[in-house]
């Protein structure tokens, strides 16, 4: 079923069952700078030259309406009104060519840099990164799904904020109101080359604290917010491929390793399932830039640095694999899987 925007665009939802290929295509077309900063930018550009150019038309020809006026009135009767005509005639001409210089400077393409920078104020920021990180895992993840297998994405594009999103309001104290918040934003699930089945999901947590004091003259309100995100990665597999799996809660904690930013909340592992849940702080990124890539100048001005979703989310399907390849191999030795 093909991408409907118009019904995006209304729930804020993408939900869509398909290969990987195609889901990448909708998550470029899902992009506010693909669909309308171009548009945008041109049809505002386009106007403004429209308007720049009637306007230069229209005193060039008050110009020459007054020309034409000062030509005709007899030279014995030229005094102050043949004056004012000259001065009103030059200034509208002046105007004129400005305007239409205007209009032919503006009507020229934007350079690249600045059309990049105007785009820019069509993405909120948190919309940009759900996209982003879900683009980024379906690429790394790509080589090990089984070949041409759709997989089951949901991505939830709405504030966490949202009043549908609020799970409890309380309030206790003199002015003090507190609200929660449960956003499960993605999930994705699919089919590894081997018959694993592979579930991710992420869920934004956000609670807001609000005070508010009675001053003589004013109400004065005060918001503070805290929230996580919590990464689950689930793999799912047939008891008999691997005995013992169950018993292997232990190794899967010693074998967890996760980058900067992340903290292990939970491990899980079943007789035919083994699961990681990882809390990251909410000011992560997608994807973090390659510390050789910063300018020294930069890296020391920069702050400490925010938390890689996507590596996160990698190093914890890397963790469980090894569990799995240490379940098979003791069922059949000397057959080792690769977590590469």
């Amino acid at each position: 079923m093909p991408l409907d925007l118009a019904a995006f665009q209304k729930t804020q939802v993408y939900q869509r069952r398909a290969t990987v290929a195609e889901v990448l295509e909708d998550l470029h077309a899902l992009d506010p700078r693909s669909q309308r900063a171009p548009e945008s930018l041109s049809t505002h550009a386009s106007r403004q030259t429209d308007g720049m150019g009637r306007l230069g038309k229209g005193l060039l020809l008050a110009a020459g309406v007054c020309i034409g006026v000062l030509l005709l009135v007899p030279l014995d009767q030229k005094g102050g009104v043949f004056a004012l005509l000259l001065f009103f005639g030059s200034f509208m001409g002046l105007g004129g060519v400005l305007a239409l210089i205007a209009s032919w400077v503006g009507g020229r393409p934007p350079m690249e840099v600045s059309s990049s920078l105007l785009e820019e104020r069509f993405v909120d920021p948190y919309e940009q990164q759900r996209r982003l990180l879900l683009a980024t895992l379906l690429q790394r993840f790509q080589l090990d799904l089984l070949d041409d297998t759709p997989v089951d994405v949901t991505l939830d594009l709405s504030s966490s904020l949202d009043p549908s999103k609020r799970v409890h309001l309380g309030s206790y104290g003199t002015g003090i109101r507190e609200e929660d918040f449960a956003n499960p934003w993605l999930s994705l699930q699919g089919r590894l080359a081997d018959g694993t089945r592979l579930h991710l999901s992420v869920v934004d947590v956000a609670r807001m604290f609000q005070r508010t004091k009675d001053l003589p003259r004013k109400v004065k309100t005060r918001s503070k917010r805290r929230g996580v995100s919590l990464i689950q990665v689930a793999l799912r597999v047939k008891p008999e491929r691997h005995p013992g799996l169950a018993a292997l809660e232990k190794r899967a904690r010693d074998a967890v390793r996760l980058p900067h930013g992340a903290t292990l909340k939970r491990v899980r592992v079943a007789e035919d399932r083994v699961e990681l849940r990882v809390l990251l702080d909410e000011d992560w990124v997608a994807q973090a830039p390659d510390p050789s890539q910063v300018l020294p100048d930069k890296a020391r001005k920069a702050d400490a640095p925010k938390p890689d979703a996507s590596r996160t989310a990698t190093m914890m399907l890397l963790s469980l694999c090894q569990v799995l390849n240490h379940s098979s191999s003791q069922a059949q030795p000397g057959n080792v899987r690769s977590t590469s």
